[in-house]
């Protein structure tokens, strides 16, 4: 029992009592104006109201909902251009940045503008940046990201028109979109487009990190890995090798650990460079120390292999699982969910690891980077995903749960059991996990009857995996989308829903 007790540290969860869990789960109206191919984001909850953007063709936005979901305000970003390419948000608790980015005359400009917690600007747009790139793209080539206390942003792009040298642009901003440091021009010579890289992130000092990753060819395994660290105030990379002995790599995921100044490095790997994954490898640097202070493998054993081998043999049983989410506590142990993806097809395309074709991979631009695509199908943004002329079938299965202590030693593993599929559409299925305080839930639909209903199941402190009753919508019209929601509050959840083909949003709030 002391063994499972660490996941009540490990996610910060109080005790969870015998009782069930109640919910109560509020509909906004649906709108008709507001197709199914819409484009928004859930910003997040400001002095009892909730705001969530919008985009359906020219038209952008901010929808603003009471606690009844009631809408209270419908404000117009009249100042967007039409052809905004893509917009994005980093939220505080009193007021939000709005970014957006679109070309005019062969420019693309970043610009932003700060909201007040009704939604509407306090400023004017200002431009963050531009760049001529002469052809039109519908592609965004700035990224927007903050850190975990959102006291630093950065925007940037890079250019990889040259496919063995990318050029990066850096803006490093602080809360108040105040310019702390730029870098104009750094380049980072890559071997072809088969190289890898992570995710980009910053951490609380302002420092930019993120992984390389060297394979042979575009369908082969990682057999060489980099970390690479702008700081905050310098122009030049930092780069530590991490070495890989005997073993090579699947798609690495980066988590930084900002209460210890630290930078987690995870994925599965294989033995050698076989295609069948062994298990988790974990890799952790420290700032301070300036090197790898952790560097462990942790094989899956037999049974968590029969367990969750689904339509694969037990050997093959994770090679189409994909780690999802990380959680790390404050004296640096972790957990990760990872779930089971991957499509069927009735037409001639099909997905996997190892293809060639990825379906879910942009096209590369100029402005994109990384290889072709290693990520999970549900990798895309957008709940609107489409196989193309084949009939795809997508499908989400079990996830498992894994934690470790701060040294990369595994402490427990559990299972959420589920079976989800649907055809060219990837936006019911999959899961959302929330941290209320008393336990961590994760949100999936469910086929109840013949009927599609929301379920859950809470992991709760002793490490045990409880499946709860289902929570029951007003009627068989309404389908949620779960893996689209957004935890706005320790116990409230918004979560996207269509009502026969009409888009809106549930109010999910957990009462115990």
């Amino acid at each position: 029992m002391q063994y499972f007790r660490h996941i009540l540290t490990l996610c910060s969860l109080a005790f969870i009592s015998n009782n069930l869990l109640s919910q109560k789960l509020t509909y906004s109206e649906p709108d008709r104006d507001e197709a199914r191919q819409i484009n928004f984001e859930i910003i997040g909850q400001y002095n009892n109201q909730y705001l969530i953007y919008k985009n359906y063709r020219s038209i952008n936005y901010i929808s603003v909902y009471n606690q009844e979901m009631k809408l209270v305000a419908k404000n117009d970003l009249t100042f967007m251009p039409e052809k905004t390419i893509e917009a994005s948000f980093v939220a505080y608790p009193d007021y939000a940045f709005m970014f957006y980015q679109f070309q005019k005359k062969g420019v693309v400009s970043l610009m932003a503008v700060k909201l007040d917690a009704n939604g509407k600007n306090l400023t004017e747009p200002i431009t963050i940046d531009t760049t001529i790139i002469g052809n039109f793209s519908d592609e965004k080539i700035y990224s927007v990201i903050a850190s975990e206390d959102k006291s630093q942003i950065m925007a940037f792009r890079i250019n990889t028109k040259n496919e063995r040298r990318y050029q990066f642009k850096t803006l490093l901003f602080d809360k108040e979109l105040n310019l702390k440091h730029s870098t104009q021009q750094l380049g980072l010579n890559m071997n072809d487009r088969n190289d890898f890289l992570t995710d980009f992130d910053i951490d609380n000092n302002g420092n930019m990190v993120f992984g390389r990753g060297i394979r042979v060819g575009s369908n082969d395994n990682i057999t060489k890995f980099f970390l690479l660290l702008k700081a905050a105030n310098t122009d030049s990379f930092h780069t530590r090798e991490l070495v890989l002995n005997n073993y090579s790599l699947d798609e690495v995921k980066l988590k930084i650990d900002n209460y210890n100044n630290r930078y987690l490095f995870t994925g599965f790997y294989y033995p050698g460079r076989k295609t069948v994954i062994e298990g988790v490898a974990n890799a952790i640097f420290d700032k301070a120390a300036d090197n790898w202070v952790v560097q462990n493998t942790v094989p899956f054993d037999a049974q968590l292999r029969e367990d969750n081998r689904g339509p694969n043999t037990a050997k093959n049983a994770f090679n189409d699982f994909y780690i999802h989410d990380i959680t790390i506590r404050s004296d640096g142990a972790f957990l990760m969910n990872a779930e089971s993806n991957y499509t069927t097809s009735r037409g001639s395309m099909t997905y996997n690891r190892w293809n060639m074709f990825n379906p879910f991979a942009p096209p590369l631009g100029y402005y994109s980077w990384g290889g072709m695509g290693w990520g999970s199908p549900w990798g895309l943004r957008s709940p609107w995903s489409y196989g193309g002329n084949d009939i795809t079938r997508y499908h989400a299965e079990n996830i498992i749960i894994l934690a470790f202590d701060k040294n990369g030693k595994m402490l427990l593993t559990n299972q959420v059991i589920k079976s989800q599929l649907d055809d060219n559409n990837s936006g019911m299925i999959s899961y959302q996990a929330v941290n209320t305080g008393a336990g961590l839930h994760y949100l999936y639909n469910d086929q109840e009857a013949r009927n599609t209903v929301l379920a859950y199941q809470t992991l709760t402190p002793e490490g045990r995996v409880i499946r709860n009753p289902t929570i029951k919508s007003q009627t068989r019209d309404y389908k949620f989308m779960p893996r689209f929601s957004k935890q706005v509050d320790r116990k409230v959840v918004i979560i996207p829903t269509l009502y026969r083909n009409s888009l809106c949003f549930a109010r999910l709030e957990f009462l115990k």
